[in-house]
């Protein structure tokens, strides 16, 4: 197979914003990449780092080395594959299983079957990518960790976030980063070379023929996001019970968009997005700052400095708490009180900060009537179906405060009915 035109050079803003979009860490680090490009998109060949915060413990770093395909004429649903080896494999189909989203069975693939595992909530769409050439093409190389979305294919030799801790700062040819204790699962220069042969044999049997995507999307009614939405109804289960509850319809959108201000038919799933989902939180946090303030003044009442520590504390969650209560009263002011503003989306910037591990992203709609740019905040979800609108530019909308214009909100980002493939 033919390695050449591989240069370390940066990575295309296009291809960049889909390599990150694989990744929910809002602190990833990509290394020095080697890129490749050519009439299909391009190839990339890098290491990427970010922090795990755990769950205890002081975290670590994680370190991978990656080989990602980006075919912009491509268009994928979310599916991975991943060898079928080890307890983590099996506890992980257990877990979504229990879940409501049950690995896709391949029943006429036994040798297939038998190595790996597909993940998807797509299944009726991904079984058509799974074509006779796409499984040989798996069965012929080493085990491979492939995980597919929109507009190309990220390929590992271990899952992203597996362990072996050690440290180095050896990178081999893909890049370079600083020693520190770590979660290390970078490649040397033979094994880097390996799985980049294999992710371009494996990987590039479903995502170089457009065609074979577009035949996939088509076969299902909707959006790849809808099918999954539908399926994850029809299993049951957790995922499915808490789809329900925050499932934005295009009906939906279409009375918030019609209605008269102040708009009071709100639906549930809406509310629920915009300012719900915080209500046990936000009923505590002022009983337990106001127990934690008067613990600390009478602990240091009596001469002991200690109820500093009470103190400060109960003044971070009421402060805590109050910044959420703001965000809801906002969010709910702009439901019911925002004007309706039509515009194109020129812009999704990913930022540095996340919220609940979710990186927040910058969407920018340049307004219909030619007045200030619209701004919102919004996490990984939304993003993607608004890169997804830039690159076909139809018209879009958000609720816009009249009395304070840097406010506003993009609902069409929570609508799965309106994504585009």
């Amino acid at each position: 197979m033919d390695l050449s035109g591989f240069k370390q050079r940066e990575i295309p803003e296009p291809a960049l914003a889909e390599l990150q979009s694989h990744f929910d860490e809002a602190t990833l680090k990509v290394g020095t990449p080697r890129v490749r490009e050519h009439r299909l998109g391009c190839d990339v060949l890098v290491n990427v780092e970010w922090f795990d915060h755990g769950d205890d413990g002081p975290g670590r770093t994680i370190r991978h080395t990656v080989v990602f395909l980006h075919r912009p004429e491509a268009t994928l649903p979310d599916f991975q594959i991943h060898p079928r080896t080890g307890i983590g494999a099996t506890v992980l189909r257990a877990i979504t299983s229990m879940l409501g989203a049950p690995p896709l069975e391949l029943e006429d693939e036994p040798a297939f079957s038998d190595r790996y595992t597909v993940m998807t909530m797509n299944p009726e769409s991904v079984r058509i990518l799974l074509s006779r050439e796409a499984i040989d093409s798996l069965l012929a190389v080493d085990d491979l960790f492939l995980t597919f979305s929109g507009r190309g294919v990220i390929a590992s030799r271990h899952a992203l976030g597996s362990s072996g801790s050690r440290s180095s700062s050896d990178l081999g040819d893909a890049g370079t980063f600083t020693s520190q204790k770590s979660s290390d699962r970078r490649l040397d220069a033979e094994g880097t070379k390996s799985l980049l042969v294999d992710a371009l044999i494996a990987g590039g049997a479903i995502v170089d023929d457009p065609e074979t995507s577009r035949r996939a999307a088509d076969a299902v009614e909707g959006s790849y996001a809808s099918e999954a939405a539908r399926h994850l109804q029809d299993q049951g289960g957790l995922l499915g019970r808490e789809l329900a509850k925050t499932f934005v319809t295009g009906e939906m959108l279409d009375q918030i968009r019609t209605e008269r201000t102040p708009r009071t038919n709100i639906p549930k799933p809406i509310a629920r997005r915009a300012w719900g989902g915080t209500n046990f939180p936000l009923l505590i946090a002022p009983v337990f700052s106001l127990s934690f303030v008067t613990i600390g003044v009478l602990t240091m009442l009596g001469g002991q400095s200690e109820g500093l520590i009470f103190l400060g504390v109960g003044a971070v969650v009421g402060i805590i708490a109050a910044f959420v209560l703001r965000h809801r009263i906002i969010r709910r002011k702009l439901v019911i009180h925002g004007a309706v503003t039509q515009g194109r989306i020129t812009q999704v910037k990913r930022t540095n900060t996340s919220v609940n591990d979710d990186p927040v992203h910058e969407i920018t709609l340049q307004t219909v009537d030619g007045g200030d740019p619209i701004v919102v905040r919004m996490g990984s979800a939304p993003a993607r179906q608004a890169r997804r609108m830039m690159e076909t530019a139809p018209t879009t909308w958000a609720l816009r405060d009249p009395g304070n214009p840097s406010r506003s909100l993009w609902l069409e980002g929570w609508c799965l009915d309106r994504s585009i493939d």
